[in-house]
């Protein structure tokens, strides 16, 4: 049952994907001929050009989800000791950044403590760019975070990832505090 329904959110994902880059040529970083031309538009997201989210994008957040405490990681407002922290990404990457390296190096030894649980790792993007790019982004984010966690030892039966992009913000104002606390890799545990 589990691997049909990943199945499927890969696939819609994939189908997004492709719907949403049709038409567009995007820049290589891998040195293609086209890239060193100089002959690729790049789809590029204005950090400055912010704008209303259209009404089909805005989502309601999610019951139980809060938003989370920037300086330390952790989900405001959750139990002490229970909640894994959240990691957060700059601007259109999905590099694990040096202040999250502490707080999946924390998030570990409850992995140890916990071996019988899985934990989903959501990935998330601010409300700028396509859905599509931010359905892919997000997955990279939550990527990353996984692949740092199995660097770590953390046994790979206990991750799983998922992306929401933009559809889950925890916050929902238009500026870069706001934007910086959507840009994360969220765990739940299962």
């Amino acid at each position: 049952m589990d691997r049909r329904v990943i199945s499927l959110c890969l696939s819609v994902s994939l189908m997004l994907l492709f719907a949403g880059c049709s038409g567009k040529k995007v820049a290589s970083s891998s040195g293609d001929q086209s890239s060193q031309s100089g002959q690729t538009k790049t789809e590029a997201i204005q950090p400055d050009a912010i704008k209303t989210v259209p009404m089909e994008r805005s989502f309601e957040r999610p019951s139980g989800n809060v938003p989370a405490d920037l300086s330390s990681g952790k989900p405001a407002g959750s139990l002490a000791g229970t909640a894994l922290g959240d990691v957060f990404f700059d601007f259109d990457r999905f590099q694990i950044r040096k202040d999250a390296m502490p707080v999946l190096d924390a998030n570990a030894p409850w992995f140890r403590a916990n071996a019988n649980k899985t934990v989903l790792i959501e990935g998330h993007c601010d409300e700028r760019g396509t859905l599509a790019y931010n359905l892919v982004l997000g997955e990279k984010r939550a990527r990353s975070a996984k692949k740092y966690l199995q660097d770590l030892g953390v046994p790979v039966s206990q991750l799983q990832i998922t992306s929401y992009g933009e559809t889950r913000p925890f916050c929902k104002q238009q500026n870069e505090d706001c934007y910086q606390q959507n840009r994360r890799a969220h765990f739940v545990t299962k």
